[in-house]
């Protein structure tokens, strides 16, 4: 123990110190701006950390030794924690929830990867590194500092003291910090987990009562009288392209356009909105609830409907007759997932052999994709098909974007996209406040490449469903946006688009209805119903 006259020298440490700590934890990240007065703020958190040290400093090294590093490794800790409570209501416009949003780390990176252009992720990984051995290092060297202060009994006594009668002050008046601090986040997220157990019990009760009642109920799909039908879930395709004036107009001409291209070819449309259980993101949530009938609101939910058995939209359709098909082209890697959805056949990025060069983030465009599994699937039809489409190519961040080919003819193997320019925007993660253009085009794109192919090569008796998984991050919604997606009905047989016209659908390609809007996992019940 140290026993110091003057105590100057080891408070300059402390301060600084303490300073520093500060403006790293206060450091908001991801922001348009890093540094502003508020860095400087002294740190609830980093107070509080501080008075167990200073009991173990008291105690001797050892005991001083092995608190310090607790305490560091919990500092970095609260600071990870502090970007994901500014990341996640960024992109996915919910709070974040360490017990679900820690398995999208790979996810993350798999999407910056490839959604950057491949010097541009170099210099981005080099500095995300630095920065991240920088605030590693130099946090414990302070911590370092700030257990060497402690050491010295006088300043230890008088910082202890302190920190009781402001303690003992704040818990008499009952005065609370303006912001929680991340410790008090840490210790919510921890309650949490008890909670979301609670919540998956429940989840388990809804499963299995709706697997009862659909066994207890059997439907048909005879209404269909055998039409093929083609769902098409369409990436990032949110209300706010018709609830937003920026966007509306130019969406507007985008379905202008397919519609007259759906009308010269005797097409009909009916269009509402959904709710998705989902926002900016995991598009899986959104295929399992509309699939399933059951809203499924987090991966935990999700895991627990893959054990289940609740039967899906495709092996209802099965049942019936149907050829089964899913077709996801941005799953690059293992899913075994897939094995509960029920389809005959799923393709998958490997499947379609694809010789072109990638656009961001999908490893091949919509079109290619649609050109390739018509050959496959369309050009001899032997009974009618379900096919669901997982259109990627407006995924974000929409920064690098394919062609429009007006001869499907040429596509073959996708080779001829090697030597096409793509389409550029200058876009950067993690700021899309300036996608809106690059968005829209995205979308412009979509539906260029189905109009032109529904009119050359649906002929038959056809349902097309074309419906947004959910909408893009809040970046580009606001802050405030519902978490409702278009959805379109299209056939030229009047009909099979009678029956969602019953429903409250409205003709024509732009839905009118106004909020509240019924769930996505109400559409599979109602199709069942109304085709029974």
């Amino acid at each position: 123990m140290i026993s110091e006259k003057r105590t100057w020298p080891p408070l300059l440490v402390f301060g600084l110190a303490f300073l520093f700590l500060s403006v790293l934890l206060n450091v908001i990240y991801p922001a348009n701006s890093l540094f502003s007065w508020r860095l400087l703020l002294p740190s609830i958190d980093v107070w509080l950390l501080l008075i167990p040290m200073a009991f173990a400093a008291g105690c001797g090294k050892r005991p001083l030794f092995w608190t310090r590093l607790t305490v560091w490794a919990l500092f970095l800790f609260l600071r990870l924690l502090r970007i994901g409570d500014t990341a996640v209501p960024m992109y996915l416009n919910r709070p974040f929830n360490l017990y679900i949003d820690s398995s999208y780390l790979f996810g993350l990176y798999d999407l910056l990867r490839t959604s950057s252009r491949s010097g541009d992720f170099l210099l981005l990984s080099v500095i995300a590194v630095t920065v991240a051995l920088g605030a590693t290092a130099s946090s414990w060297y302070a911590w370092q500092m700030a257990a060497s202060a402690l050491a010295v009994d006088r300043l230890r006594l008088v910082f202890l003291g302190g920190s009781g009668l402001i303690l003992g002050a704040a818990l008499i008046s009952g005065s609370k910090p303006v912001e929680p601090p991340a410790l008090v986040r840490l210790g919510q997220e921890i309650r949490f987990v008890q909670k979301q157990l609670e919540q998956q019990q429940a989840f388990v009760v809804r499963l299995e009562q709706v697997a009862r009642d659909r066994e207890a109920h059997p439907f048909s799909l005879k209404g269909l009288g055998g039409a093929d039908v083609l769902l098409f879930m369409v990436e990032s395709y949110g209300r706010i392209v018709f609830s937003r004036p920026q966007y509306r107009q130019a969406m507007a001409a985008t379905m202008d356009r397919f519609a007259k291209v759906l009308d010269q070819q005797g097409f009909g449309a009916v269009s509402t909105y959904l709710l998705s259980p989902t926002f900016g993101g995991s598009s899986w949530l959104a295929h399992s609830t509309l699939e399933s009938g059951l809203r499924v609101g987090n991966d935990l939910e999700y895991t627990l409907l893959l054990r289940s058995s609740l039967p899906p939209m495709a092996a209802i359709f099965h049942k019936e007759g149907y050829r089964t098909v899913s077709v996801m082209p941005g799953t690059r890697f293992a899913y075994p997932e897939g094995a509960y959805f029920g389809y005959q056949q799923a393709y998958y990025a490997r499947h379609f052999n694809y010789r072109g060069r990638t656009f961001g983030w999908a490893p091949m465009p919509d079109q290619f994709v649609l050109d390739w599994v018509r050959r496959q699937e369309f050009d001899q039809r032997e009974q009618p098909r379900f096919v669901r489409y997982a259109l990627i190519s407006s995924h974000a961040a929409f920064n690098i974007q394919p062609p429009f080919i007006t001869d499907w003819a040429a596509i073959g193997d996708g080779s001829l996209y090697n030597d096409l320019e793509p389409i550029y925007f200058p876009i950067y993660w993690p700021d899309l406040k300036n996608a809106g253009d690059a968005y829209l085009r995205s979308l412009d794109y979509e539906f260029a490449i189905l109009g032109d192919y529904l009119t050359k090569y649906v002929t038959a008796d056809t349902m097309i469903i074309i419906m947004g998984d959910h909408q893009p991050n809040v970046q580009l919604t606001g802050a405030g946006e519902s978490w409702s997606v278009p959805v379109h009905v299209i056939s030229r047989n009047p009909r099979l688009l009678e029956p969602f016209r019953k429903r409250g659908y409205t003709p024509g390609l732009i839905p009118a209805q106004s909020p509240p809007h019924a769930g996505m996992d109400t559409f599979l019940p109602e199709l069942l119903e109304d085709f029974r």
